[in-house]
């Protein structure tokens, strides 16, 4: 029983990164850090969401966890909405629902680090059992 599978990895670091770029945003966003890319920055985090969600999948194939699935899918459908609102220039919503997209992905990460599951054992068939 380990957790180690290359799904895993991507996962966690597709969070951090997410993660990171979220904090970033949230300093842009609300103008605490001068001129910047946010809209750019919120692009490649909701990209970023989405191969989390890519190697939660696959990793939830192979433990059996499907919180972490659901959340990283859940992250990355709140990145569309929240990419929507901001062009559609909706800035209260984009700010309030921003908030809860930045503490929903960090909790990822922390969720990828400390509580991935493990990898189930898999069953050998024998030549008999085919």
């Amino acid at each position: 029983m380990k957790s180690s599978h290359w799904s895993l990895t991507v996962l966690r670091v597709a969070a951090l990164l997410a993660s990171l770029l979220a904090i970033y945003q949230m300093f842009t966003g609300f103008g605490w850090a001068g001129p910047a890319w946010h809209g750019r920055a919120g692009e490649l985090a909701f990209v970023l969401a989405l191969v989390a969600a890519v190697g939660a999948f696959v990793w939830s194939r192979r433990s059996g966890n499907k919180g972490l699935l659901m959340h990283a899918a859940g992250m990355a459908v709140i990145g569309l909405v929240q990419m929507a609102l901001g062009y559609l220039s909706v800035t209260l919503v984009h700010q309030s629902i921003g908030v809860l997209y930045l503490v929903g992905i960090i909790a990822l990460a922390t969720l990828a680090f400390r509580k991935p599951g493990t990898e189930l054992a898999r069953q050998e068939t024998s030549a008999v059992q085919r």
